[in-house]
């Protein structure tokens, strides 16, 4: 979770430079924590890039990976800070999503001892 607010701040800059972003989403594809299973990244893949690569590419996270970056390479800047804002949305969801987790998880945890 601590890496997940580290790549958020790191995108609040206007335009950071392509390897910035390039790094993030191979750590994010790569991550077990946020996918357990490689065909999981395939919803990343459609809401952050709009992309989604044949069947045989999900057998391997490097090869999601190799697509991925040669993705990012290619773009035009214009695509390239739709990228980025698509990133930080999902980036952004995820830290909310993880927080409600650990809330919710604290709450249950306590329920039998606090009388209302």
């Amino acid at each position: 979770m601590d890496e997940l607010k580290i790549y958020r701040n790191e995108l609040k800059n206007s335009k950071p430079p392509k390897y910035k972003l390039i790094g993030i989403v191979s750590e994010i594809i790569l991550s077990t924590e946020l996918f357990d299973k490689n065909i999981d990244t395939k919803s990343f893949l459609m809401e952050v890039f709009n992309k989604e690569f044949n069947e045989y590419v999900y057998a391997s996270r490097t090869t999601i990976v190799s697509r991925t970056i040669r993705l990012i390479e290619d773009c035009e800047d214009k695509v390239y800070l739709e990228y980025k804002n698509n990133l930080y949305k999902f980036i952004d969801k995820e830290i909310d999503k993880r927080l409600e987790n650990s809330k919710s998880k604290i709450g249950n945890t306590f329920d039998g001892w606090i009388k209302v």
